[in-house]
């Protein structure tokens, strides 16, 4: 079986979770961490915020928490789809929250994988839509910035959101 780092099924993960030991709970409960005793692995449970406010998508993630470099490799290469979804959620958060870049890892990525046969056409048309990794809008931060830095940002979005339409085009 392969080894998961996300469960995004919430059936599955309150499935899961009688099996663990809960060791903390902070956030008013909307994140705990638990023990799965067979592994001695960590686990923490919490709700991915880009999905709603005041609400989210029930996530239950091995710590330590992966990489964004092992988040792009999930999205692109795991066979669990709820593995895949959550690990998008954990990028969107991590770029919304913790200012962590990925697009540019993710489009390259992607290219490579379809380059090589290595991604379904499906599966890469999710991504880029679940991601808007087709957006150019720049979301990075404007204020204390010069003229300059904005544009330079803007132009970065856009360019990504250009390879990943000609990305699009490639597997329509």
């Amino acid at each position: 079986m392969e080894k998961r780092y996300l469960y995004g099924d919430a059936g599955l993960i309150e499935v899961l979770l009688p099996q663990f030991e809960l060791m903390e709970t902070s956030a008013g409960g909307y994140a705990a961490v638990y023990k799965d005793p067979l592994t001695n692995s960590f686990w923490l449970k919490y709700y991915a915020t880009t999905v709603a406010a005041g609400g989210g998508y029930l996530t239950l993630m091995r710590l330590p928490a992966p990489s964004t470099e092992n988040l792009i490799d999930i999205v692109i290469r795991t066979f669990f789809e709820d593995e895949a979804v959550a690990a998008v959620l954990r990028l969107l958060d991590e770029e919304a929250i913790e200012k962590k870049e990925f697009r540019q890892q993710l489009i390259e990525k992607l290219e490579q994988a379809v380059e090589t046969g290595d991604l379904q056409r499906d599966r890469a048309f999710q991504i880029i839509k679940f991601t808007n990794l087709a957006d150019p809008m720049n979301k990075r931060e404007v204020v204390g910035k010069t003229g300059t830095d904005v544009q330079a940002d803007a132009a970065y979005f856009a360019g990504i959101a250009e390879r990943a339409e000609r990305l699009l085009k490639r597997l329509s």
